[in-house]
């Protein structure tokens, strides 16, 4: 009886320590800044590069609701979720999601792109899970995220290196060499 009391103990004590984990990715993208948003904000340049997951919309502010398919390694939808957008400044975007409820297993997500001169982006993929859990989906779930997140970051890159866009109209082309 007392071993299983110790176990239990032990068991919740590591869940509660470890319900929190950041994973990070970033890259340099060779285009000015506001370019690289452009891209990334044209929901319909998103097939060409995107990896990872597809929107219905690019959202237009905080608190907003947008629906986000989240892709295999075949590019087949696996999951579907509605996070809140919790913040859209220039330049970044953040949103939110949840497992069922509150506490279990949220993530947010952010992609933040920062200005290293007038010619070159760094793009920065992160995301925050916290929750009971993220030590049993570690391995399951935000270890491969990780990679997931560098496949996409470098599609990124080289759809971005190559390719412009007419703001207004969403247009994107090629650049010539």
């Amino acid at each position: 009886m007392n071993t299983v009391f110790t176990i239990t103990a032990l068991l919740l004590f590591f869940l509660f320590i470890f319900k929190h984990k950041r994973i990070e990715t970033k890259i340099v993208i060779n285009q000015p800044i506001e370019h690289v948003w452009q891209l990334f904000t044209c929901i319909s340049s998103h097939p060409e590069w995107n990896t990872l997951f597809a929107l219905d919309r690019f959202p237009t502010h905080a608190g907003q609701r947008i629906i986000v398919d989240l892709y295999d390694e075949n590019k087949n939808v696996q999951f579907q979720m509605q996070p809140e957008v919790k913040a859209l400044d220039k330049y970044r975007l953040e949103w939110e999601g949840k497992l069922y409820i509150n506490g279990l297993f949220n993530g947010r997500h952010q992609f933040i792109f920062t200005k290293i001169d007038a010619n070159t982006t760094q793009f920065i993929q992160a995301e925050d899970f916290n929750g009971l859990l993220v030590p049993i989906l570690n391995y399951f779930v935000i270890q491969p995220a990780q990679l997931n997140f560098e496949r996409m970051n470098q599609s990124f890159k080289q759809y971005a290196e190559i390719h412009t866009l007419d703001k207004d109209t969403c247009k994107i082309s090629k650049i010539k060499s």
